[in-house]
């Protein structure tokens, strides 16, 4: 074993780096924080690239003088506290004092900063934490970092990162986040040229949050105020037709910082009980106003999370007010729980889940149906099934002579409507149809850089869709068989799934179809007559690829008549 000895301080740079600099994004939330906890009033943003290339802040905050220009690019060095006291009553966004030090680490930059009791500005120039020149430099009051090919002494880091859309998307979130909390603050962000936002100061939470997430809530909102011992909430949570198909829209603030918190998002999804479609999460923003000693803000390099005292009162607090929000009329579920103020409340263990898909294959060990390969599906394999019924109204049940069949109505038929779409999308001819009045789409910010990764793609699905003022759309054609969708929707779910990474940038195409395809598809627990099932199994013989979903789940579950007896002893 190697002898211990003390690392360098450009590898504890490094590793520290590791820990708070994971990709762009992080850079611009650290150097945002900075300018807000500096008491910026107007922040500009430019970023090239995905963000390794250069990312600029420019803002008008309180600014450095030359002393505390090097200080600022120490470890550790910090205006945010002083003493151990300092760390139970945080109320700055940022107080490590690694953040700075952390991202001259991992590229070239040069920091100029200006107070206005002086009149002039300083600059310092780094590479890899390195200084390389300083100086002085005619400046406005405040301070300008400028980061410069990000990761080029990790090349480890850069080559993890994902896509550039992906990167661009996870900065816009960034920048949404801090502008929601921050609506007294002017903010732009300029991305490849492009402005991206424009956001001007304003006196209120709902004139930002429209700007940020699109005009279509002026109409479709709740405010909310709740006020409790030790503890202050409001927001804003749209009204349950304006769900989403992630969480995206769900924006959770304590003390001003940006986090993203399961405890909170649970409590109010939870406050939508029974409102909400399967799959589907509302639009809201909530902020937690609580005594500083009854939260750890230490408990992750970032700051992206927190840790309550009480959490289960914080939960319970935030739920009912959500529901009484959002349906003032709705029995108040909680009120037994709220009046017990901090007594043991069970927060339930809802969180998303973190399970994949498997896409079985044939030759796979365990392959529901692997005494039949996909070759040997003899033609009119389902029609020539005699149909039992329906089971749960999600199963059709078939069986001929050997076999009984348990197969799943919505995946079948998203099964045929994925085939109808890709043969309807080859025939150019009747792609797609001009609607005769053009169907206006608001989005977010996020949606709508989302919106622009995909518009070839939803062009070549026969949707036409194009910019129709400040983060609009319009929808100006749709396939024909799309004709009768909600085609709003839809384009939401697309993307939703774009944003939340369950549409890889490499499949944009074929996974749209699919995404479309279910939408399009009768769900579990519709009731099917024996005329429409036989539809539908004739449709399914007649598809390409007839054994599982577009998304690779098997359709049917194969039972022979001898395990059958097996089961109910008839046969050893």
């Amino acid at each position: 074993m190697a002898s211990i000895q003390v690392l360098t301080q450009e590898l504890i740079n490094q590793i520290a780096a590791g820990e708070v600099i994971e990709r762009p994004a992080s850079v611009v939330k650290e150097l945002v924080e900075n300018s807000l906890d500096a008491e910026a009033s107007s922040i500009s943003l430019e970023v090239s690239g995905a963000g390794t290339d250069v990312i600029r802040i420019v803002d008008n905050g309180s600014g450095m003088d030359e002393h505390e220009l090097f200080l600022a690019i120490k470890r550790h060095a910090t205006s945010k506290i002083t003493c151990f006291d300092d760390l139970q009553a945080i109320r700055t966004l940022g107080f490590r004092g690694e953040a700075l030090p952390s991202i001259l680490s991992v590229g070239r930059a040069t920091v100029s900063s200006r107070k206005a009791s002086t009149s002039q500005g300083h600059y310092i120039q780094i590479d890899a934490g390195t200084l390389i020149d300083h100086g002085i430099r005619g400046m406005p009051e405040g301070t300008i970092v400028e980061v410069r090919d990000l990761f080029f002494n990790t090349p480890a880091r850069k080559k993890f990162l994902k896509t550039s859309a992906t990167e661009q998307r996870a900065i816009i979130d960034v920048v949404s986040r801090a502008a929601i909390s921050f609506w007294a603050v002017r903010f732009s962000l300029v991305m490849n040229g492009r402005t991206v936002m424009n956001l001007p100061e304003t006196d209120s939470l709902k004139d930002r949050a429209w700007s940020v997430l699109g005009k279509q809530l002026k109409n479709q909102y709740r405010e909310f105020f709740q006020e409790r011992p030790g503890i202050t909430i409001h927001g804003m949570v749209g009204l349950p037709a304006e769900a989403r198909p992630t969480r995206a829209g769900i924006y959770t603030y304590v003390n001003s910082r940006s986090v993203k918190d399961y405890i909170l998002t649970s409590a109010i999804i939870d406050g939508y009980k029974g409102m909400l479609m399967k799959n589907k999460y509302p639009v809201a923003v909530l902020f937690v106003e609580i005594d500083p000693s009854d939260i750890d803000v230490n408990v992750h390099p970032t700051k992206a999370e927190v840790r309550f005292k009480h959490p289960s009162a914080v939960f319970g607090i935030i739920a009912s007010t959500v529901s009484q929000a959002v349906s003032p009329q709705k029995h108040d579920l909680y009120e037994e729980e709220r009046e017990r103020g901090e007594g043991p409340l069970q927060v339930r263990e809802d969180r998303e889940s973190q399970y994949e898909p498997h896409v079985w294959t044939p030759s796979q060990e365990g392959f529901p149906f692997s005494d039949a390969g996909v070759a040997d599906i003899e033609e009119d394999f389902y029609s020539s099934k005699k149909i039992i019924g329906t089971l749960f109204s999600t199963y059709i049940l078939l069986q001929d002579t050997d076999f009984f069949y348990i197969l799943d109505q919505h995946a079948a038929h998203e099964r045929i409507m994925y085939e109808k779409l890709k043969v309807n999308i080859k025939e150019a001819e009747t792609r797609s149809q001009v609607l005769l009045n053009p169907i206006l789409l608001d989005l977010s910010t996020p949606e709508y850089a989302a919106f622009e990764e995909i518009t070839e793609p939803l062009q070549a699905l026969g949707i036409e869709c194009s910019p129709f003022g400040d983060r609009t759309i319009a929808i100006r054609s749709v396939p024909p068989l799309l004709t009768d969708a909600n085609i709003q929707s839809i384009l939401l779910d697309l993307l939703h799934s774009v944003i939340s990474g369950s549409l890889n940038s490499t499949d944009h195409f074929d996974g749209m179809i699919a995404r479309i395809a279910c939408h399009r598809s009768i769900t579990s627990g519709s009731r099917l007559a024996d005329e429409e099932i036989r539809a539908l199994l004739g449709d399914l013989d007649r598809a390409e690829n007839s054994k599982t979903c577009p998304h690779g789940r098997p359709l049917f579950k194969k039972i022979g008549k001898a395990e059958i007896e097996r089961w109910i002893g008839r046969r050893p």
